[in-house]
């Protein structure tokens, strides 16, 4: 996987391009290198990628044939995509790619929607010796399409790496445009000659609320936000290449999974109650590759402090918990894989557009959200304050896990109802936040000790390091234990609380 930055721009056909040389004082440009491209781009029949901004494409022209997968991503000014590469033959859609992008066909199938033939002039930029920036001058001839003029012209302004000056990408883009290139929708080629079908919603789209929305409309922002996180990350969570795509998911199922709960009076309850078994299993199955990657990162960082005279006991622990991580992940890629997750994210995008509320009264979803929910958030908090209360030092750790779950409710419920109540809301949510890190990082702490106790248990000649590290885990558990007290004394202030009234 990589993170392709680029900059579109248009131009008539028969533009002149522009002299690139100085666009910086060290800057050289190399020598243009003539390309001819043919790619075949695949979607469904109702061109589910395209409308979301993703394309699927086998391509030849730059030696073997290259199957390449591109997902939107945050960049800045500049269009950019993850890219996830397939070296596998033409014919059918490789099955890595089909998996990687079945959060949004679900059960449709892949199959050719158009064609693109480019005649690609491209020159590298560099500056102090090293690639900066490629330029592709790029005349298209689309096949399939629906634009009106089945050829046209667009200009990329490429970055090669992540620290590239951004003053070199606008000197680039200004003597560009001084040549006649235009700001157009900086969209993919294919989307551009697919036309306006390519441009209609995609099958999750999450609105903007005003403090005067309806029950109805706060539902449909809230499922509708946590499907569409779960429908982004599933790309890099199957295939692996960013621990963050894994909790990002896992976070989006727990919340949407916290989130029906808090809204389960106003909806239907046998609706309610399958969507939140069903999520409760992607979680987990996801928590288990989430929950091996902590476990690494917190051991290693243990280790590290480690007289070097243990570390090479310790080591053999690495070797057990990446074993535990290639484990988690297995069950990872079988629960993406699976038919349950299917029919899951098709209940998921219909809960997105079209919640099923509960029949008494029967115009709940048409009334004021602002009415209704306080009352919805307050049960939350009652059940937290009362977990806190029972709490002492002694407390055992499954009691202030007990209170870090409620917590962690109460968080998303305010983050729901965030755009109704605005600063008040986020902050009370921010506070909740904390207390959940705390108990969160505490939890962190009770499970690597009874990891580690277990791998004693089958190399006891790692034992003194475990003892080692299991007293880490301890000392910072107590310490945790003392912070908590003051950050709840923080969030459990009644002025944080006064929107609730």
């Amino acid at each position: 996987m990589s993170i392709e930055r680029e900059l579109k721009l248009t131009a008539d056909v028969d533009m002149t391009m522009p002299d690139l040389s100085g666009l910086a004082r060290d800057a050289t440009v190399g020598e243009p290198t003539r390309l001819k491209l043919n790619a075949v781009y695949y979607d469904t029949p109702t061109l589910a990628l395209a409308r979301s901004g993703v394309t699927l494409r086998s391509r030849t022209g730059e030696g073997a044939p290259v199957w390449t997968l591109k997902i939107p991503c945050q960049g800045g000014s500049l269009l950019s995509r993850h890219e996830y590469t397939f070296d596998e033959p033409l014919g059918p859609v490789p099955q890595q790619a089909r998996l990687a992008a079945r959060a949004l066909t679900r059960d449709q199938s892949l199959a050719p929607v158009i064609v693109l033939t480019t005649d690609r002039t491209e020159v590298t930029i560099s500056t102090e010796g090293e690639p900066a920036l490629k330029v592709c001058d790029d005349v298209v001839v689309a096949e399939g399409g629906a634009v009106s003029l089945p050829k046209f012209r667009e200009i990329e302004v490429e970055t090669v790496s992540d620290d590239v000056d951004a003053g070199l990408v606008d000197a680039a883009a200004a003597r560009l445009r001084a040549a006649g290139c235009r700001d157009d929708a900086a969209i993919p080629k294919a989307l551009r000659a697919l036309g306006d079908r390519a441009n209609d919603p995609p099958d999750v789209a999450t609105s903007a609320l005003t403090k005067r929305a309806t029950v109805g409309e706060l539902l449909r922002h809230v499922i509708s936000k946590s499907v569409a996180q779960i429908v982004e990350h599933h790309a890099g969570v199957y295939l692996g290449d960013d621990p963050e795509d894994l909790h990002d998911l896992r976070v989006a199922a727990r919340r949407l999974r916290s989130d029906l709960r808090t809204f389960a009076p106003v909806l239907d309850r046998h609706w309610t109650t399958w969507l939140r078994d069903e999520l409760a299993w992607l979680g987990g199955e996801v928590g288990r590759g989430r929950d091996a990657d902590v476990l690494a990162e917190r051991l290693r960082a243990c280790i590290a402090t480690l007289p070097v005279e243990e570390r090479g006991a310790a080591a053999r622990l690495l070797n057990r918990v990446d074993a535990t991580r290639v484990e988690g992940r297995q069950h990872v890629v079988a629960a993406l894989s699976s038919d349950r997750y299917v029919v899951l994210l098709d209940a998921l995008v219909e809960a997105a557009n079209d919640p099923h509320f509960a029949a008494d009264p029967p115009d709940i979803n048409q009334q004021r959200a602002r009415k209704i929910v306080p009352d919805l958030v307050r049960k939350p908090w009652r059940r937290v304050r009362r977990a806190v209360d029972g709490l002492s030092d002694e407390s055992p750790d499954s009691a202030f896990h007990q209170v870090r779950i409620r917590s962690k409710r109460v968080r998303y419920a305010a983050e729901a109802v965030t755009p109704l109540f605005g600063r008040d809301a986020r902050r009370f949510a921010r506070a909740m936040a904390d207390v959940q890190t705390v108990l969160g990082d505490h939890q962190d702490t009770v499970v690597a000790e009874a990891w580690l106790r277990a791998a004693a248990k089958d190399d006891p000649s790692s034992r003194l390091a475990v003892g080692e590290l299991i007293n880490m885990q301890r000392g910072e558990r107590r310490q945790l234990r003392k912070t908590f007290k003051s950050v709840w004394k923080k969030a459990s202030r009644r002025r944080l609380r006064a929107w609730l009234r």
